[in-house]
């Protein structure tokens, strides 16, 4: 229902012949002249003029008589208004917003009531304005001011020494998966309380004398304040202290807090923390620019193993700059067909023939030149958009496929799968029906699956693979010896090829242990009917080595080199296929 609110302006409220006061003083006086009228009446009625009754004297009295109503009148209507004038001023102080007002009326008349009535009214608002404020900048889970106080506070902080500290709690999310959301708010309350009394050394009252408005002490050196950014996330502003070596104290002894058990309905929950800090010496212009840099020197910290400390610098936010740019040329590099497919070269080692090509994506930027994959798909990860690329992956390669064939080339492509792919669980249908209607058959791809996917739900992986296989597609597990390594696991997956990663040969020339270990890996595959594909053979001596220990394909710069669609087609022209050693391929 639409209600209309009349705003009155300009109005002079209780003055003039506005006021009670004056109302009513003028009632009294023109009522006593009225009543003085009817007696003139009366008397002239009872036969003779008024002034034969009355006379000028009676006049004068009915005169002051009249007056005297009225003033009295005047002053009384004082007594009644004056509790309507203190009620008029605390309304007008509450208006403005100042909440704890008094309420100056005591009497036991009407207004008195009415006055109870206000307190009551002043005592729920003030109720109602403690939980307002309670729900807009204090967080409901671990009673910390919110993200909306640590905003406030940061615009209106003035100039200082100390640092801000972004705290990310660790494997937070897999407590939630696994015991639920109740035992989740639970931990972060006991986190929360954790580092603030423990880490910060804070009790609560010091805590809000910190936080008092207007007046945050930012030379107390004793001053550490604590804030719910978001999530698991959390803000710690140390004020006033300038020592990095204090507040990388303060950021481990954090760190410690969090990697001790927490006890929650007799279960010892394990978490951690990775902390990124910046100075408020690099505090830059805007502000809030600050938390989004200790936010980037966190990630890092993340990046170099969780549990980590970082420190923001100038290469953070050259890589967080670079970062926005790539994102933000991303829709029009999809929509552009920015993205294109280079192909390396895998070498069977018993003929040296060249047995199969992988794709590997690459984005022709166009001021950039050409982008590597190690250069823009974190970004493109970041972004949910990894499956955008495999698409277009898939498409470029089953096109590539169709060339090829048509050049009398038969091929068979390795195409990666990236993690989000894998995560759907209509992953297996969809990609069958996308690579048929693109008029080419499974067979000719092999699916490269990274251990650490496959590995991630066993389940999922293997309903998948066997679905994929029994279609026709050849599956690699990618990269092996770099995730799990669960070789239980392992076995029960369905797939044709291992393709061991390249740190495990980087040093086979030379370390006695890891020909041992890729001796074991080769033997293992072989014995459960696997071929062994290696990658990242870089030289002459690391592809003899892999070829006494039984490898079966080869795969690197020293094989061959990644190259667009013309270059490998004349390669696969020129290639000697009867060679028993390095053939033209492998100098390409």
């Amino acid at each position: 229902m639409k209600s209309d609110i009349i705003h009155v302006e300009n109005v002079s409220f209780g003055r003039g012949l506005n006021s009670l006061r004056v109302r009513f003083t003028i009632m009294i006086g023109v009522a006593c002249l009225l009543i003085s009228w009817l007696m003139e009446y009366w008397l002239e009625s009872q036969g003779g003029p008024v002034t034969h009754h009355l006379g000028g004297e009676g006049f004068a009295v009915i005169g002051l008589a009249t007056f005297a109503a009225a003033a009295l009148t005047y002053f009384m209507t004082g007594k009644l208004t004056r509790p309507i004038e203190n009620l008029k001023a605390s309304a007008e102080a509450i208006a403005k917003g100042d909440y704890d007002a008094l309420v100056t009326v005591d009497c036991n008349c009407e207004v008195g009531g009415l006055a109870d009535s206000f307190r009551k009214m002043v005592a729920r608002l003030n109720d109602n304005v403690a939980k307002i404020n309670t729900l807009a900048y204090e967080d409901g889970v671990t009673g910390l001011p919110n993200r909306a106080v640590l905003d406030e506070v940061i615009q209106n902080l003035p100039e200082t020494s100390g640092y801000v500290m972004f705290i990310d709690l660790d494997r937070f999310k897999q407590v939630n998966d696994i015991y639920g959301h109740q035992i989740g708010d639970t931990l972060l309350r006991k986190a929360a309380q954790r580092m603030l009394v423990e880490g910060l050394e804070m009790n609560s009252d010091h805590f809000r004398n910190c936080l008092t408005p207007d007046q945050i002490p930012v030379s107390d050196h004793e001053c550490r304040l604590l804030f719910r950014f978001a999530g698991d996330e959390f803000v710690a502003l140390i004020l006033g202290d300038d020592d990095q070596a204090y507040v990388t104290a303060l950021a481990t002894r954090i760190i410690g807090l969090m990697n001790e058990p927490f006890v929650i309905e007799d279960r010892s929950i394990q978490i951690g923390a990775s902390i990124g800090i910046v100075s408020f010496a690099d505090r830059p212009a805007n502000a809030l620019e600050i938390i989004k840099r200790a936010d980037l020197a966190m990630y890092e910290a993340k990046k170099q193993g969780r549990g980590r400390i970082a420190f923001f610098d100038e290469a953070m936010r050259l890589s967080a700059i670079n970062h926005a740019e790539l994102e933000r040329d991303f829709p029009a590099a999809i929509a552009h067909s920015q993205f294109v497919v280079h192909y390396q070269p895998k070498i069977s080692m018993s003929d040296g023939a060249i047995c199969g090509l992988e794709a590997l994506v690459r984005w022709r930027h166009p001021t950039r030149g050409l982008l590597y994959p190690a250069q823009f798909l974190p970004v493109v990860g970041s972004i949910g958009a990894l499956d955008k690329i495999g698409r277009e992956v898939m498409h470029t390669a089953a096109c590539d496929i169709r060339l090829l064939r048509d050049k009398g080339f038969s091929q068979r492509i390795s195409v990666n799968v990236c993690p989000t792919q894998f995560a759907d669980d209509a992953f297996a249908r969809n990609l069958i029906g996308f690579v048929t209607s693109l008029g080419v058959e499974p067979k000719d791809f092999q699916l490269e699956v990274t251990e650490t996917i496959a590995m991630t739900d066993v389940d999922k992986a293997n309903e998948h693979l066997t679905a994929l296989r029994a279609a026709g597609f050849e599956i690699a597990i990618d990269d092996f010896g770099t995730g799990y390594s669960n070789l239980a696991q392992l076995t029960k997956l369905p797939y044709d090829c291992l393709k061991i990663d390249r740190s495990l040969i980087a040093d086979i020339a030379h370390s006695h242990n890891s020909r041992t270990i890729v001796m074991a890996v080769v033997n293992m595959a072989h014995g459960l009917g696997h071929k062994v594909v290696v990658e990242g053979v870089e030289d002459a001596e690391q592809l003899n080595l892999l070829r006494m220990i039984g490898c079966d394909v080869a795969q690197g710069y020293f094989t061959g080199r990644p190259a667009d669609l013309a270059s490998i087609t004349r390669l696969l022209a020129t290639s000697d296929k009867s060679a028993t050693s390095v053939p033209v391929a492998l100098s390409a």
